[in-house]
């Protein structure tokens, strides 16, 4: 869902300009967010509240473990580069908000996950608006 409000915004928008340093320095954290989270999934390994949907198991092994949410910190990644490191408005984080309470409902994580998902992101999309002020400060 972030793609689609962020990808044309980016093109559209001055405040991503130039879009060129902009959106790798987005799809980088964001895929740096996802993989570890993915490790810190294995290595705690906690089940998931719901390991079967309509009576069918999941047999994905990645898709079984819950902590931390990889939707949440990869939402907060997004969302802390665009508020801190564009200027845009807080309320994209509430598009994080709505992953995680979404995660919640479908009873894929505890509130636990969510908000260690949240943490991660946001401190990674810190580590993101400071390489995009060291990439504007050396580069433009």
């Amino acid at each position: 869902m972030f793609a689609l409000i962020l990808l044309p915004l980016m093109f559209i928008s001055d405040l991503y300009k130039p879009v060129y340093v902009s959106l790798p320095v987005v799809l980088i954290f964001t895929y740096g967010t996802d993989r570890l989270v993915l490790s810190l999934k294995k290595y705690f390994s906690r089940k998931r509240p719901l390991v079967s949907v309509m009576g069918k198991k999941d047999s994905n092994p990645d898709m079984k473990h819950s902590f931390p949410s990889a939707h949440s910190a990869n939402s907060a990644v997004v969302a802390t580069i665009l508020v801190f490191g564009f200027g845009e408005t807080a309320w994209f984080y509430f598009f994080s908000v709505f992953a995680g309470v979404g995660r919640l409902l479908t009873l894929h994580h505890f509130l636990s996950d969510i908000i260690g998902g949240w943490i991660i992101g946001f401190l990674i999309g810190l580590l993101g608006v400071g390489a995009l002020v060291f990439l504007r400060l050396n580069l433009l």
